[in-house]
């Protein structure tokens, strides 16, 4: 009889994920994915604005005043890396909840073991390697749903459950409602039916509908406008759906702009002027810019993804070998692959949502598989009592002539439980063995030389920061250095140096704290005229008062800006930043503003 003590049960389900994902972090390291999470954490911190920040529009409701506080208190603590670790490991502990009562009644403890491990290996390592929100919102939310509705009927599991969705959805609400709703097949098979899956579903449901609604009614003016540019920035600059088409020279400084991500600029870069200067062309965006990017985008997903792909093939021929009607499950399978094909070609398919949605299709899969394997177990053990029960009768009969329908003739006892049993014979075992072995040793070398390629641009970046903090500038003023923040380690702080930082690339630059932050340093909120007001300041003594370190194509787009309509910042390049980051090509810059033509 397999053991089902709940330390078992707690031990594989939240112990098993928790060492491993431990072991992950101390053998191959994490790494964020994109340079989101931390600029993120530098807006928490202060360190790109006046003072901590404690809200931004699209992220971390709620969380953002708990990290503003916690950065107060303890400035040297990784406190968004640590937030982002406890989520991803609640969102572990309920996926590896889910899996483990899914496949106990199937697999003896030890290849149950073995099962997790190796989900862990091929599915899950790499949400622990490559650090994002957007995982974590993904994966929590779709968790929490499952567990929930794996459960039916109870209410801890429920508001267990519902909790997790809500911290996913205060992380990033889009990406926790797609979440939830990619294991709505799932969540209804797991409790059984419509009805007992019922009460997880609509209240989750109704409790996204009214964060969404308190959300929405508290929500300032500014933020609403905030939130209106970045999803334009993102039509742009994220899916290229919007191609520029300027019309006024003030428009092609506005065009410009965007294309080098300077988005804080809001004389030249605003709504009137993208409504202006950018249009969608249907017919180019279906015919040449979404086959262009599925060109790109699916290749990479069978090279970082081929053994979940080979698992999702693997459960389609088994079901398709099943007996019996399985309409759903193709159905299923037609709207994960259309969702994916979607993202990928009209929006964007980042690895930080195609793994997680690979993951929620996997485990969807399993579950009608396993659900198929159960019913045709039991119609078989149906037929085998049918049968008994009929040779009983005869023998009865035989024995007996007469009695046959005597109430006190021999019956069949109750049929023997046994334990289900999974039929994989579709290809030889020496034969399987054989193909997981080696899909297994080429995930681990293909993940082994990720591991190099983002430590050695872990170290790239860290060399940088650490150049930057040692020159001399009482202010400094960045553009171009935004994928510096990119493969840092979520388990450390960074810190550009000394005195205020205003960063001019990236959607930080459209921030609300950044008029407040050119305020102070210069006594306008403008950005352009802050520019000169710090390119005007005096030098005191050996003091350098403003350290500029740009790319070379912002200087250039910033000495045009300013000569659009007042003195042009002359900016002359000394030398390049001494940092081996050739990902990031920056230079130390002297600003001047030029003198008026008498």
């Amino acid at each position: 009889m397999l053991p089902t003590s709940r330390l078992a049960v707690f031990a594989r389900a939240v112990l098993l994920p928790l060492l491993l994902a431990l072991a992950v972090g101390l053998s191959l390291g994490s790494y964020f994915e994109t340079s989101d999470d931390g600029t993120l954490a530098w807006l928490f911190a202060g360190v790109l604005a006046l003072k901590p920040v404690t809200s931004v529009p699209l992220y971390f409701h709620g969380y953002g005043h708990l990290l503003a506080a916690a950065y107060t208190a303890a400035p040297a603590g990784p406190w968004l890396g640590l937030l982002l670790a406890g989520l991803l490991a609640l969102a572990s502990a309920l996926w590896f909840a889910v899996l483990e009562r899914l496949l106990r009644p199937w697999l003896r403890p030890g290849w149950l073991t073995l099962a997790l491990v190796l989900f862990f290996g091929l599915g899950w390592l790499e949400h622990w390697l490559w650090f994002s929100h957007a995982r974590v919102a993904l994966l929590l939310a779709a968790g929490g749903v499952l567990f929930a509705a794996q459960r039916p009927g109870r209410r801890g599991p429920l508001l267990l459950g519902l909790l997790a969705l809500a911290a996913a959805w205060l992380v990033r609400p889009g990406l926790a409602v797609v979440g939830a709703g990619a294991v709505l097949p799932a969540a209804r098979l797991l409790a059984g039916s419509c009805r007992r899956a019922a009460p997880v579903l609509v209240s989750a449901a109704v409790g996204l509908l009214l964060a969404t609604a308190i959300l929405r009614w508290q929500q300032t003016p500014a933020e609403t406008r905030a939130q209106r540019r970045d999803a334009l920035f993102s039509q742009m600059l994220d899916f290229n759906q919007l191609r520029p088409q300027p019309r006024t020279p003030a428009d092609s400084l506005g065009t410009a702009a965007i294309s080098r991500w300077l988005l804080g600029d809001s004389t030249v870069v605003n709504e009137a002027m993208v409504q202006r200067a950018y249009h969608f062309d249907a017919t180019d965006f279906l015919t040449r810019e979404v086959p262009a990017k599925l060109r790109q985008r699916l290749p990479l997903l069978a090279r970082d993804y081929f053994p979940m792909l080979l698992a999702l093939a693997a459960s389609a021929v088994a079901m398709a070998r099943r007996r019996g009607r399985a309409g759903w499950f193709w159905l299923v399978q037609m709207a994960f692959g259309g969702g994916l094909l979607l993202l990928a070609g009209l929006l964007k398919l980042p690895p930080r949502l195609a793994l997680p949605l690979l993951d929620c299709w996997l485990l969807t899969n399993l579950v009608f598989w396993l659900q198929a394997a159960r019913l045709n177990d039991s119609a078989e053990d149906k037929n085998a009592a049918t049968e008994a029960s009929k040779v009983a009768a005869t023998a009865s009969a035989a024995e007996h002539p007469g009695s046959a329908f005597s109430s006190t003739a021999q019956r069949p006892g109750p049929a023997e439980v046994r334990k289900p049993q999974l039929h994989l014979q579709p290809l030889p075992r020496f034969f399987s063995i054989a193909l997981l072995l080696a899909v297994v040793s080429l995930y681990v070398a293909k993940t082994w030389h990720r591991h190099q390629v983002l430590q050695q641009e872990q170290r790239r970046h860290e060399s940088a920061l650490a150049a930057l903090g040692q020159q001399a500038g009482q202010v400094r003023v960045l553009a171009g250095t935004n994928d510096w923040l990119k493969s840092l380690s979520p388990f450390r702080t960074y810190s550009p140096g000394p005195g205020p930082v205003l960063l001019l690339t990236g959607w930080p630059a459209h921030d609300a704290s950044q008029a407040a932050l050119r305020q102070s340093l210069s006594g306008t909120a403008d950005q352009t005229e802050c520019l000169r007001r710090l390119a005007n300041r005096p030098v005191i003594g050996t003091d350098v008062p403003v350290l500029w370190l740009l790319s070379p194509e912002t200087a250039a787009w910033l000495s045009r800006r300013t000569a659009f309509d007042g003195p042009r910042l002359l900016l002359t390049p000394q030398r390049p930043l001494p940092s081996a980051a050739p990902d990031s090509a920056v230079w130390l810059y002297q600003a001047a503003l030029q003198l008026k033509k008498m």
